[in-house]
C-alpha cells in the first residue's frame, strides 16, 4: 500500500483563505441587500411606468401649422399719387404687383389672403418705394427699410 500524504503547511492556509472569502461574500451580500430592501420600500410612492406615458415622452411635441387663410388691409394715404401698388415677399417684389383701388383723397386699398405669418412689404407709390406710415415694425433687409406685417 502507498503511503499516505498529509496536508502540507499551505493546505491550512488555503482553507483559512476560502473561508475568509466567503465570509467577506456575505457580509458584502447583506449590506447590498440591506442597501436594495432601503431603495424599493422608498420607490414605494413612485408610481409604475406604463408603455403609453413611455411613448409619450418619445414622442415629438405635435406642431400646429395654422394654414386659415385671412384677409388683410393695406392701405395708404398719398394725395395725388396715380399709381399705387404692393410690392412684398408673398408677390415676389412686384413681379406680381397687387395694384391698390383709388378712393377719395388720394385713399388707396386692397385685401390680400394671407395665411399665418410673417410678412414684408413696402408701397411703390407712382414708382418710388414708400413705407407705410402707420406700421412701425419695421426691418432693414439688404439694405432696403421694408415694413413687417403678422398674421395671426
Amino acid at each position: 500500500m502507498p503511503p499516505i500524504k498529509r496536508p502540507g503547511v499551505l493546505f491550512p492556509l488555503f482553507v483559512f483563505l476560502i473561508a475568509l472569502g466567503l465570509v467577506g461574500f456575505f457580509v458584502a451580500a447583506s449590506d447590498y441587500y440591506d442597501y436594495a430592501a432601503g431603495a424599493i420600500e422608498n420607490t414605494a410612492s413612485i408610481s409604475a411606468l406604463n408603455k403609453e406615458s413611455l411613448l409619450a415622452r418619445l414622442k415629438p411635441a405635435r406642431l400646429s401649422y395654422d394654414t386659415e387663410i385671412k384677409y388683410r388691409k393695406f392701405f395708404i394715404t398719398v394725395p395725388g399719387a396715380q399709381r399705387v401698388e404692393l410690392l412684398a415677399d408673398f408677390n415676389r417684389w412686384g413681379k406680381d404687383p397687387v395694384q391698390l383701388k383709388a378712393y377719395r383723397k388720394g385713399y388707396f386699398e386692397t385685401s390680400v389672403a394671407l395665411t399665418a405669418g410673417e410678412y414684408k412689404y413696402v408701397f411703390s407709390v407712382d414708382g418710388k418705394d414708400v413705407l407705410d406710415p402707420l406700421n412701425k415694425d419695421r426691418q432693414v433687409i439688404g439694405g432696403r427699410e421694408v415694413c413687417i406685417k403678422t398674421v395671426k
